[in-house]
């Protein structure tokens, strides 16, 4: 059989994106089918994805694992990640006996690639750098303040540095282009001191007669939503966390996340790629890993040392990635990942793609921890700056850094504009190196996908007690690594039916069908004797015509469906193969 073709790496307009998913569809129609799942604010088309093989089964007869992407306009390497994942997924499968092929012969994969489509958009076409959405919010219509905005004309948005007696920033003394923070005794002698602005404009609407607003009251939140902040979780509102929207699920970009999911009761898995950081952030969010059940600690600690070993990230907690040694009651309130595991009991991660400074030899949170980097002394964080910008400059030549450039700025007077590159090597990988990326994270998503729970017929025995009434037993298994229930957290919101099993093609004599079973722990429970609720037996007694054929049906949890067709005739007893 022919190797499969690379797949593509590189960033999508949505049109390009939107081509390429309808092209795909057309190549593998038996193994994917593009769904507008809802619409953006300007009503762009949100594309949920279904890959599976449906000449192996219906896709919500398999387990189900979801990844979205690109939640925050920027992080369009999440997008690149999505496309590049399917893409290797469905060439793959043309080998049954690739790991795309047994993927989507036992599975079923849901992928929103895309979730702020108008906000990448305008980050793609445009100089604009924004959070989510490019919708006007909080204010309903434009205040003043500092708005971010191309004041040179060059194609980006950048930073401003103006010299001032007041500035608390001057150049390092080893490389005079990078700031570093100013020491608290320094005085004149030890200047130029400079402000630091984001690339901008004044805008002095509603100002007349009162005193002009200045860069130093900080950029206005024109397009200040933040869509992973609006999800029905610890919601703060705007008052309590910036961007979370008038209400949980207020957008259609969010809502359709959630819609997706809730219309999907398969999911057992969840990933919302992010940039940037090189982790994989795993459950608790609200406290140290004591907060967390030892079952599904246990779940989550050995998913993420898969994810480690695949991928070559780290794998930290949300809380010791961001909050570790700080007394903090709430983690990023509204976040989607807290959603799917705390309101649905899905085994959720957030994963922040590309880490610049690990690439340079420097230290990034992933390893560290973002609040121990925010503690560090000011000389240790102008040695890690420097191998940034050493690293960039000798992998990106002059695309690294943009000089700082003399500008006589309409507002400000005298400044210069300059700075790394912000979209494509602090935010996102540069394009040479997005391949490398997303390989490393796709092989993650497999591998998660893989550890879903999974119903199959184990044993079952058929036996005659008379010329037309039989003994049946048969066996369901889970031979997944997850439970049926996908977490110990899901099972207790009991939002998740149990494992049931019926027999149709005969009359029941004894025996209930449905016959409830309960959930089943897969292979990744610890402790003693785990396995032993892996497997249940279900056993009917049936009359029915010999040599007619009766179906066994196993369904449940979120691990798919099993289904045994057994004749009426005397059989010891059988086991399908490949079953445990």
């Amino acid at each position: 059989m022919a190797a499969a073709m690379k797949p593509e790496a590189k960033y999508w307009t949505y049109d390009a994106m939107w081509e390429e998913l309808r092209a795909w569809e057309r190549q593998y129609p038996d193994l994917l089918a593009v769904e507008v799942a809802g619409k953006s604010r300007q009503g762009r088309d949100l594309a949920l994805c279904i890959l599976t093989d449906r000449r192996r089964g219906a896709p919500e007869s398999k387990p189900g694992s979801f990844v979205d992407a690109n939640i925050h306009a920027g992080e369009v390497t999440g997008n690149a990640v999505a496309m590049y994942w399917m893409g290797d997924i469905l060439a793959s499968a043309q080998d049954p006996d690739s790991e795309g092929g047994r993927l989507l012969a036992d599975h079923t994969l849901y992928v929103i690639p895309r979730i702020a489509i108008d906000g990448a958009e305008t980050y793609l076409t445009t100089p604009m750098r924004l959070r989510s959405s490019p919708h006007l919010y909080p204010e309903t219509e434009p205040r003043s303040g500092f708005v971010p905005d191309d004041v040179n004309g060059d194609g980006l948005i950048l930073t401003i540095r103006q010299e001032s007696p007041e500035g608390g920033f001057k150049a390092d003394v080893q490389d005079a282009r990078l700031m570093v923070p100013r020491e608290p005794d320094d005085t004149a002698a030890d200047g130029p001191f400079y402000h630091l602005y984001p690339e901008g404009r004044i805008d002095r609407r509603h100002m007349a007669g009162l005193r002009p607003v200045g860069p130093d009251t900080g950029p206005t939140r024109r397009m200040g939503q933040d869509f992973n902040r609006n999800f029905p979780i610890r919601w703060a509102g705007e008052d309590g966390q910036p961007g979370a929207g008038p209400y949980p699920l207020s957008e259609p970009e969010t809502r359709t996340i959630a819609d997706s999911i809730l219309a999907h009761r398969n999911v057992a898995t969840y990933v919302a790629l992010h940039t940037a950081g090189g982790v994989i952030l795993r459950q608790p969010s609200v406290g140290d890993d004591t907060t967390l059940g030892l079952e599904d600690l246990g779940y989550y600690r050995r998913a993420g040392e898969m994810g480690e070993r695949r991928s070559g990230y780290f794998c930290r907690s949300n809380w010791a990635a961001f909050a570790s040694g700080f007394e903090k009651t709430v983690l990023m309130p509204g976040a989607a990942d807290d959603w799917a595991y705390e309101t649905q009991g899905i085994l959720g991660f957030t994963l922040e793609i590309w880490d610049l400074a690990r690439h340079a030899g420097a230290r990034g949170y992933a390893e560290f921890g973002r609040r121990h980097l925010m503690g560090l002394p000011a000389a240790e964080r102008a040695i890690d700056q420097r191998k940034i910008l050493a690293w960039a400059e000798a992998t990106l030549g002059a695309e690294a850094f943009h000089p700082w450039t003399p500008f006589e700025h309409p507002d400000l007077g005298a400044v210069e504009i300059g700075g790394l590159e912000p979209k494509f090597l602090v935010q996102n990988p540069p394009p040479a190196l997005l391949a490398e990326e997303c390989a490393r994270v796709a092989s993650f998503l497999s591998g998660l996908a893989l550890s879903a729970p999974r119903l199959v017929v184990g044993g079952y025995v058929v036996e005659a007690l008379s010329e037309r009434t039989f003994r049946i037993a048969v066996e369901a298994v889970n031979a997944g690594f997850l439970p049926t229930s996908a977490t110990a957290r899901g099972r207790t919101l009991g939002l998740v039916d149990p494992v049931r099993g019926r027999i149709d093609g005969a009359r029941v004599v004894s025996g209930m069908s449905p016959a409830v079973l309960g959930h089943l722990s897969g292979f990744g429970e610890s402790g003693e004797g785990s396995g032993a609720a892996q497997a249940a037996v279900v056993e009917w007694v049936v009359e029915g015509t010999p040599g007619a054929t009766v179906t066994v049906t196993f369904e449940g949890g979120r691990a798919g469906q099993a289904v045994l067709a057994l004749p009426l005739r005397p059989v010891a007893h059988g086991r399908i193969a490949g079953s445990p």
